[in-house]
């Protein structure tokens, strides 16, 4: 009997201790954001320029072949792990020469609730061999969205991911809604594909520490315009990649538009200069981001092989570098 209690009581503490040691899932506690600060990686430091090594992940995303010209149809959208009260729907209708995405969403929160490096939400295009297409930025109206686009591809899946700022190249893993099927709505003839999209992970574009980042959670309706925000963000991430050595004009440029859009912070009869300067940081900060990991790139293979030719300056850049 007492070999009995015995196992009983060991075969209890192994099972207390495997609970113990499994992470809960981040995204549904509401001390996430709080923990998140805590673990965001540390930079590696070459040359006095901080690097952050980083490593893709994989999703798979069911993509849908719409037909030429075959009409309307429509596809459903539903919230992942990280967001599982999210949902919405989008109609999609293959035109001459584009392909019209009329979307709307419902459930959405503040994307810094994720953490202090995401700002807004991305609807991207994945093709079936797993390359992304920013559609453009899904903005909230408190927790709903939409979005009107026109895309040049025939066959794709959609997915919604929370991003820094609105002009990122490749998504982060951070997928709060993607796609599925409607048996009695998606209508034509539907060719599934399970496209592997490579994705970046949380914690992938540091920390951003500068003054005016916020730990509360931002809206739209902020003292600061959210695009604000993405500019000191987009700023922030292209330095931590060091853009101030393999871009530092384009950065300068950058930081240059940021300063504008600041300055008309107090002026509020130029909300809107205010916000196409701050949009214009963030699409400057991203090229020059773009072109430090382009060059990066070069040189290091320069110096695993040495006897390679270098690609001409005026070679273009990568639309996916992390790939």
């Amino acid at each position: 009997m007492r070999q009995i209690q015995l196992i009983v009581f060991c075969t209890c503490i192994a099972i207390c201790g495997a609970a113990g040691a499994q992470e809960t899932n981040p995204a549904t506690t509401d001390t996430w954001p709080q923990k998140q600060q805590q673990q965001l990686p540390h930079a590696e430091w070459q040359d006095g320029v901080p690097v952050y090594r980083i490593q893709v992940v994989g999703r798979n995303i069911p993509a849908v072949n719409y037909l030429h010209r075959s009409g309307t149809t429509e596809i459903g959208l539903q919230g992942t792990s990280f967001l599982p009260e999210a949902k919405g729907s989008a109609t999609v209708e293959s035109r001459r020469g584009r392909t019209v995405i009329d979307a709307k969403f419902q459930g959405l929160k503040p994307a810094n609730s994720f953490g202090v490096e995401y700002l807004t939400y991305v609807l991207w295009a994945i093709t079936p061999e797993g390359r992304p297409v920013n559609l453009g930025e899904v903005l909230p109206d408190g927790s709903k969205g939409a979005i009107n686009v026109t895309a040049d591809l025939q066959a794709f899946g959609l997915i919604i991911t929370a991003e820094p700022y609105y002009a990122v190249t490749m998504p982060s893993d951070l997928v709060v809604l993607q796609n599925y099927i409607l048996p009695y709505k998606t209508q034509g003839t539907i060719e599934p594909i399970n496209a592997h999209v490579l994705l970046l992970p949380r914690g992938a574009y540091g920390e951003t520490s500068a003054e005016h980042t916020s730990r509360e959670v931002i809206t739209r309706n902020d003292v600061w315009p959210l695009e604000l925000y993405e500019a000191v963000n987009a700023v922030q991430i292209a330095e931590a990649e060091g853009a101030g050595k393999y871009a530092n004009d384009t950065l300068a440029t950058a930081k240059q538009q940021l300063q504008n859009a600041e300055e008309l912070q107090n002026h509020a009869n130029q909300n809107k200069q205010e916000i196409s300067d701050a949009r214009a940081a963030v699409q400057t900060a991203e090229d020059a981001r773009i072109i430090t990991i382009r060059k990066r790139r070069q040189q290091e293979q320069a110096m695993n092989n040495p006897n390679a030719t270098s690609n001409t300056p005026g070679s273009s850049v990568n639309p996916n570098p992390q790939q």
